[in-house]
Protein backbone atom coordinates (compact mmCIF):
# COMPACT_ATOMS: atom_id res chain seq x y z
CA UNK A 1 0.00 0.00 0.00
CA UNK A 2 1.28 3.41 -0.94
CA UNK A 3 0.00 6.78 0.22
CA UNK A 4 0.42 10.19 -1.37
CA UNK A 5 -0.46 13.50 0.30
CA UNK A 6 -1.93 16.46 -1.54
CA UNK A 7 -2.30 19.84 0.17
CA UNK A 8 -5.03 22.19 -1.00
CA UNK A 9 -6.24 25.38 0.68
CA UNK A 10 -9.45 23.58 1.67
CA UNK A 11 -8.04 20.26 2.91
CA UNK A 12 -5.13 17.84 3.16
CA UNK A 13 -6.04 14.76 1.11
CA UNK A 14 -4.07 11.53 1.53
CA UNK A 15 -4.73 9.03 -1.26
CA UNK A 16 -4.04 5.32 -0.76
CA UNK A 17 -3.29 2.93 -3.60
CA UNK A 18 -5.69 0.55 -1.81
CA UNK A 19 -8.66 2.53 -3.12
CA UNK A 20 -9.54 5.15 -0.55
CA UNK A 21 -8.51 8.64 0.50
CA UNK A 22 -8.51 10.41 3.84
CA UNK A 23 -9.30 14.09 4.35
CA UNK A 24 -7.82 16.19 7.14
CA UNK A 25 -7.82 19.89 7.98
CA UNK A 26 -5.18 21.61 5.81
CA UNK A 27 -3.05 22.53 8.83
CA UNK A 28 -2.58 21.54 12.44
CA UNK A 29 -2.61 17.79 11.83
CA UNK A 30 -0.81 15.59 14.34
CA UNK A 31 0.48 12.07 13.72
CA UNK A 32 -2.44 10.19 15.29
CA UNK A 33 -5.31 12.35 14.00
CA UNK A 34 -8.23 10.46 12.53
CA UNK A 35 -9.47 11.70 9.17
CA UNK A 36 -12.46 14.02 9.06
CA UNK A 37 -13.69 12.10 6.02
CA UNK A 38 -12.73 8.87 4.23
CA UNK A 39 -13.77 8.43 0.62
CA UNK A 40 -13.34 5.94 -2.18
CA UNK A 41 -10.97 6.90 -5.01
CA UNK A 42 -13.88 6.66 -7.46
CA UNK A 43 -15.20 9.89 -5.89
CA UNK A 44 -12.19 11.69 -7.39
CA UNK A 45 -13.45 11.15 -10.94
CA UNK A 46 -13.71 8.69 -13.78
CA UNK A 47 -10.68 6.57 -14.61
CA UNK A 48 -9.18 6.93 -11.14
CA UNK A 49 -10.53 3.64 -9.80
CA UNK A 50 -9.14 0.43 -11.22
CA UNK A 51 -9.75 -3.28 -10.75
CA UNK A 52 -10.80 -4.26 -7.27
CA UNK A 53 -11.40 -0.64 -6.30
CA UNK A 54 -7.69 0.16 -6.19
CA UNK A 55 -6.06 3.26 -7.61
CA UNK A 56 -5.75 2.88 -11.39
CA UNK A 57 -3.12 5.57 -12.02
CA UNK A 58 0.31 6.38 -10.60
CA UNK A 59 0.12 8.02 -7.16
CA UNK A 60 2.43 10.83 -8.25
CA UNK A 61 0.71 11.56 -11.56
CA UNK A 62 -0.46 14.99 -12.62
CA UNK A 63 -3.85 13.46 -13.43
CA UNK A 64 -4.32 12.33 -9.83
CA UNK A 65 -3.12 15.69 -8.50
CA UNK A 66 -5.66 17.47 -10.71
CA UNK A 67 -8.46 15.12 -9.64
CA UNK A 68 -7.66 15.63 -5.95
CA UNK A 69 -7.41 19.41 -6.38
CA UNK A 70 -10.81 19.48 -8.10
CA UNK A 71 -12.40 17.30 -5.42
CA UNK A 72 -10.86 19.40 -2.63
CA UNK A 73 -12.10 22.63 -4.19
CA UNK A 74 -15.63 21.25 -4.57
CA UNK A 75 -15.90 19.21 -1.35
CA UNK A 76 -12.88 19.84 0.88
CA UNK A 77 -14.41 22.43 3.21
CA UNK A 78 -17.56 20.33 3.67
CA UNK A 79 -15.45 17.23 4.40
CA UNK A 80 -13.29 19.01 6.98
CA UNK A 81 -16.31 20.60 8.69
CA UNK A 82 -18.14 17.25 8.90
CA UNK A 83 -20.92 18.20 6.50
CA UNK A 84 -20.17 15.11 4.37
CA UNK A 85 -20.31 12.80 7.37
CA UNK A 86 -17.46 10.39 8.09
CA UNK A 87 -17.58 8.74 4.66
CA UNK A 88 -16.41 5.16 4.24
CA UNK A 89 -15.91 3.50 7.63
CA UNK A 90 -14.50 0.15 6.51
CA UNK A 91 -17.83 -1.64 6.92
CA UNK A 92 -18.89 -1.32 3.29
CA UNK A 93 -18.71 -4.35 1.05
CA UNK A 94 -18.53 -2.59 -2.31
CA UNK A 95 -14.75 -2.49 -2.72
Amino acid sequence: MGRMSFVAPEALVVVSTDGYFDVFAPSGRTENDKPKYRGLVEELGSGIRGAGGRLAIRPGSHRLAAAVAGWAKAHGLAAVSGDLGPGRDGQQHDI
